[in-house]
């Protein structure tokens, strides 16, 4: 998912190289420009990955990066923001709250320390880690950042919030969903107002194989609570996705192994109803006095897989899998990863350039007040100006209509249901086709004419007795009206 440079970000560029020679190298306009430079110049873009505390946002991370470098025990270190970029060597810089840095070697392989003692120093003065490795999917797919739990407004510190700011796009992740998910996600919102909305959101059910009563097949489930919890988040998340978060580290990762096939033979030519009781729970696992593996290959393979991965692995193996490559392979397919990997690529990639010029953007919007000579404030008025002309662009008016999405979410703004569907449309669309509900590859004449029946849609609400409806109508119907004169001229 490598964020080739759009028009957007192209224009943004330019604008700030127009303003850096005329602002003090030393002065902090100078060097909030920089920064914003800087993180255009980034060839990937940058995912957060969110949750309450143990939903399983760092067994997420792993996954992604098909790496364990994301801190998983219980300790300090998952109380930290934690980035992870690509590098030549394996090492963790530890950026303290007083502004210094400091690095300190990675764990053996890479990643975050387990011991929080080899930071140097209390997490309680550490502002974030940046977690560095050599990865192939840190360089061309995303930088992640792995935030800390979130279970009230306390947990959402300033260093967290910022982290989200800095971040393009968001997975919130959720083990179980319940009200004190959508309670959190919207005092996220709140607290990063705009930026948080189905533009940029997806919602990631991350342990499937724990819904019911763990016997049996847990997908159609999974599919139902996905589908449900993603129409409670309508507005705030484009979609819920359902994974077996630790199925999904394992197939991706590095650390299964032959030995750990080996130890499926055994179980797969084991009494079949001796293992379905076995299997009842971890510890009847764990503690099963006639297996045919030690205790410790059974704590490695609940580790690797959990109890239903173990069960799936099994049938594989019983089917005559019996190569680590085939038992791989029937474990991703169980994991649901790819399909989340798809929504990734396909809901982020295809909007990599407005979800990074929106942020920049925002960005740039502050760096605009930092001026002290006249030379400097004439020229970011003029960085400001041209970042009002941007704001035209059809793509960057979509991205004001998370205002209305995010109120939406909120219960600030009631609409029909069809005119929900087609503001989340609207706001969400990776294309004039599909924010105006037209077919795919529609031709600009077909595009005229939907983005003529979404105008009419949106100024039947200009004369609602709401002052909310009005505004965020007005901004739908501009958007509409930008798309109708693109498709005039043939370059929708």
């Amino acid at each position: 998912m490598t964020a080739v440079e759009g028009p957007l970000s192209a224009r943004l560029r330019v604008l700030c190289e127009r303003a850096v020679p005329h602002l003090d190298p030393a002065a902090p306009a100078a060097e909030g420009l920089a920064a914003v430079a800087a993180r255009l110049a980034e060839p990937t873009l940058r995912l957060a990955v969110g949750g309450r505390l143990k939903a399983g946002k760092s067994t997420l991370v792993n996954a992604l990066l098909g790496h364990r470098l994301a801190a998983t025990a219980a300790t300090e270190c998952t109380l930290l923001v934690a980035w992870f970029r690509d590098a030549h060597v394996n090492r963790v810089q530890v950026r303290h709250r007083d502004g210094g840095v400091r690095h300190v070697p990675a764990r053996p392989g890479g990643g975050v320390p387990d011991d929080p003692a080899a930071l140097g120093i209390p997490h309680e003065e550490i502002a974030e880690l940046v977690v560095e490795a050599p990865n192939e999917r840190l360089a061309s797919g995303y930088t992640v950042v792995d935030t800390p739990g979130l279970d009230s407004l306390t947990g959402l510190d300033d260093l967290s919030m910022a982290a989200l700011a800095r971040a393009d796009a968001l997975l919130y992740v959720t083990p179980h969903p319940g009200e004190n998910d959508l309670e959190a996600l919207e005092a996220l919102r709140r607290r990063a107002d705009e930026h948080i909305t189905a533009l940029n959101v997806l919602g990631v059910l991350s342990r499937v194989d724990e819904l019911g009563d763990g016997i049996g097949d847990p997908w159609p489930r999974a599919r139902r609570v996905a589908a449900r919890y993603g129409d409670r988040l309508s507005g705030v998340a484009a979609r819920v996705v359902p994974v077996a978060g630790l199925l999904a580290e394992t197939v991706l990762g590095d650390h299964y192994t032959d030995a750990d096939t080996a130890s499926l033979l055994r179980l797969a030519a084991a009494d079949p109803a001796e293992l379905d009781e076995a299997l009842f729970s971890s510890d009847t696992f764990t503690s099963w006095s006639g297996a045919p593996i030690t205790g410790p290959a059974r704590e490695r393979l609940l580790g690797l897989l959990g109890r239903y991965g173990v069960e799936i692995a099994v049938t594989a193996v019983r089917e005559g899998g019996a190569s680590t490559a085939e038992v791989l392979a029937v474990l991703r397919r169980h994991s649901g990863v790819d399909d989340l990997l798809d929504q990734i690529r396909d809901h982020f990639g295809a909007r990599a350039d407005r979800l990074r010029a929106a942020s920049a953007a925002a960005l740039l919007e502050e760096v605009c007040a930092l001026g002290r000579t006249k030379e400097e404030i004439a020229a970011l008025m003029a960085l400001r100006s041209g970042l009002a002309d941007l704001r035209r662009h059809p793509l960057m008016r979509q991205t004001a209509l998370a205002a209305a999405l995010a109120t939406s979410a909120s219960g600030g703004l009631v609409l029909p249901d069809d005119d929900h569907r087609a503001l989340i449309r609207l706001a969400a669309g990776h294309d004039a086709a599909a924010c105006l509900g037209a077919a795919p590859g529609a031709s600009p004449a077909d595009l005229r004419k939907a983005a003529d029946e979404e105008i009419r849609r949106w100024q039947s609400h200009e004369w609602s007795h709401s002052r909310v409806v009005r505004r965020h109508a007005q901004t739908a119907r501009e958007l509409c009206e930008a798309f109708y004169f693109l498709a005039e001229e043939g370059s929708a």
